[in-house]
């Protein structure tokens, strides 16, 4: 297959070629390894495209490693709907998504590149906070929102952690409803300071 010198291509075809090309070098070589014109020969375009499409390395990184969706709508829908039960919906979508992604796979990688590249570490920080964390605390309002939102989302990562990644029993074959239940007035509180369901 040729490859493509300019954005000829329908630009969600040329992201999408680039996006699985970097994510399966990603997931199969540290991030320090793995270069832009690798990624580009496996998705069979040209180098230069990257830097059009993502801005960097880093970017184009942080994007095939994403959560699905978009994590800004996924933002403002969790925080604009029914505060009472933010913490078990919360929960229960975190589950859903790492169910239905294969992130067990995508959180090793991720993992691993971050702790390897101060670079990269970095770049994901800034991106969570622009992305996720300050939206949602600015949704969420109130004293130290930052704060409790950020510790709301280590409680989750937590749990999910060890529920996917170590597969901790009784936590790892718990039916969602229900651990999602147990862990909601923990989150709730983390989040808003108040009980819920």
């Amino acid at each position: 297959m040729g490859k493509r010198r300019g954005p000829r291509a329908a630009r969600g075809e040329v992201r999408d070629h680039l996006l699985r090309a970097a994510r399966a070098r990603f997931w199969s070589h540290d991030y320090g390894a793995v270069t832009m014109r690798e990624i580009a020969d496996d998705a069979g375009v040209d180098a230069a495209l990257i830097n059009y499409y993502f801005g960097s390395k880093a970017n184009l990184f942080r994007e095939s490693m994403s959560l699905p969706g978009d994590p800004v709508e996924l933002v403002l829908a969790l925080f604009s709907a029914d505060r009472a039960t933010l913490g078990y919906r919360t929960l229960l979508i975190a589950m859903e998504i790492w169910e239905t992604s294969g992130m067990t796979t995508t959180v090793k990688v991720l993992i691993r590149s971050l702790l390897g590249s101060d670079q990269t570490l970095d770049e994901y920080r800034q991106w969570l906070d622009t992305v996720i964390i300050t939206p949602a605390a600015r949704l969420l309002g109130g004293k130290n929102a930052k704060y409790r939102i950020e510790s709301g989302l280590a409680h989750i990562l937590g749990l999910m952690l060890v529920r996917y990644m170590t597969q901790a029993e009784p936590i790892a074959s718990m039916p969602r409803e229900e651990l999602a239940r147990l862990h909601a007035p923990t989150v709730q509180v983390l989040f808003t300071g108040t009980y819920g369901r």
